[in-house]
């Protein structure tokens, strides 16, 4: 299970000459332009895992592996719900924008009219989880489903505008607006802390007054205008005609990533959600690196023909490769001991699924910077049908190994699927790049690591670029 997360057009699409990503003359411009989003993201994602590692912290350290694991079930069936609810817009709209060159005003104020209609829904069915799902949802508090649910319209918000934001440039505002968030919410676990007076309800509370202030920072700057709701039946009929099946399989690919939490409560109860919640939280911040460089690229893929979009997305996937792995290995070597240290012995049994779930994270690394020529293919059917293949055989695996192996069976289960759907996704995009020389790693990685360890580390120094490097 790997939480999961678009950005598009800013300008130029040239990139560095020693990278070999684009055939524009002026690279180096490009290149640096990239490495700088990228540098920027990083450096605000790393502000943000830190915070919330130190919430993680005190809220493990407090409740421990079983009250963690009670409160991570409504969380993640919140985030469910939200997953349910995007119907696709959020990847529709990449389409929609890159391709189709709908405004971002326009959808913008679809976007606000879905979040209404769907937040209302995902709010009852938060509530209906107990009755549907008692083995998973029986013995969830009622105000825990309802600290829960209100979350869902405010999530719901903030992803389709800043991914609206993404498209027009505005990148680094969602990780802005979510340091806002995670400071308010830390701020206030930590007076509860010295008070005594963290629950799992109160956690819950901090949940959501972190997503309010996120949502309001996110929507207070905007250039993509936040508050205005639209009727538009023609753009309505353009979305849906193409985002029905893609929602389809972008549910089952956040169902691949969460069924399992679900499936280790139903058999081996919170507790051990508890243990495997904090492998994947731990794991996931391999993702770090790997999701700035991602999100860095995004406009250079939507602002190009679907070929050179694809070409740009192996050579990307061969990097997160690179940085996945030495982040890993990082990891696995230090994990054993940091673990217990920092959350507790009770949380010693988190290692063992770390280490399980590490090549899965490799392979999610790659298959991320797929999605922009695989959205703008148009066919939808196939992404659907690589997700519902991943999807089951991540089910049939847990099935045979949680009851066997608990979390680190679930860990297994999840690097093996994520594996296959890394396998067909790279396969789908090398036929839209025209081959799969540019997933073959070349002398120019090298120079790519370094070009972008350099910008950030003066980025870090506050140390401007150079006029020629520019």
């Amino acid at each position: 299970m790997v939480s999961t997360e678009s950005a598009l057009v800013c300008g130029d699409t040239r990139l560095h000459r020693r990278a070999g990503w684009a055939v524009n003359e002026d690279r180096r411009r490009g290149q640096a332009s990239v490495a700088v989003v990228a540098a920027q993201t990083l450096g605000l994602k790393l502000a943000l895992v830190v915070i919330a590692t130190i919430a993680t912290i005190v809220v493990s350290r407090i409740l421990g592996p079983e009250g963690r694991g009670i409160y991570y079930i409504p969380v993640v069936a919140a985030a469910t719900i939200v997953a349910f609810g995007k119907l696709g817009l959020e990847q529709a709209n990449v389409y929609l924008y890159g391709s189709q060159s709908i405004s971002a005003d326009r959808l913008g104020a679809q976007s606000t009219l879905v979040t209404v209609v769907a937040g209302s829904g995902g709010i009852i069915a938060m509530f209906l989880l107990p009755s549907l799902l008692p083995a998973v949802f029986g013995d969830v508090p009622p105000v825990l489903l309802l600290l829960g649910a209100l979350a869902i319209p405010l999530s719901l918000h903030t992803q389709f505008i800043s991914g609206l934001q993404n498209l027009v440039g505005q990148v680094t505002l969602q990780f802005r607006a979510a340091i806002a968030g995670g400071l308010v919410q830390l701020a206030a676990l930590l007076v509860l802390a010295f008070t005594g007076l963290v629950t799992v309800a109160a956690v819950m509370a901090l949940n959501l007054l972190g997503g309010l202030v996120t949502w309001l920072w996110t929507l207070r700057t905007s250039v993509v205008p936040p508050y205005s709701v639209r009727w538009d039946p023609g753009l309505i009929r353009q979305t849906v005609g193409h985002s029905l099946v893609l929602h389809a399989g972008l549910v089952l690919f956040f169902l691949h990533l969460r069924v399992d939490t679900f499936m280790v409560k139903a058999i081996n109860g919170p507790g051990a959600v508890g243990i495997y919640s904090l492998s994947v939280v731990v794991a996931e911040t391999v993702l770090l690196a790997t999701d700035s460089v991602s999100i860095a690229l995004l406009p250079r893929q939507v602002g190009v023909a679907i070929r050179d979009s694809a070409q740009v997305a192996l050579r990307a996937a061969r990097i997160n490769a690179y940085l996945a792995l030495a982040f890993g290995v990082a990891l696995v070597a230090t994990g054993w001991i940091a673990i217990p240290l920092l959350f507790g012995v009770e949380f010693t049994a988190a290692y063992p699924p770390l280490v399980a779930l590490a090549p899965g994270i490799v392979f999610i690394s790659m298959q991320r910077v797929c999605g922009p020529p695989v959205l703008r293919a148009g066919t939808p059917w196939l992404l659907t049908g690589i997700y519902a293949v991943s999807l089951a055989a991540n089910i049939s695996l847990n099935l045979v190994w949680i009851p066997q192996f608990g979390a680190v069976g679930a860990s297994m289960a999840s690097s093996i699927s994520y594996g296959l759907a890394a396998a067909l996704f790279l396969g789908w995009t090398s036929v839209l790049a025209g081959s799969t020389a540019a997933l073959r790693p070349s002398r120019s990685d090298a120079a790519l690591v370094l070009v972008a360890i350099t910008l950030a580390s003066r980025l870090a120094r506050r140390k401007p670029l150079a006029a020629s490097e520019r």
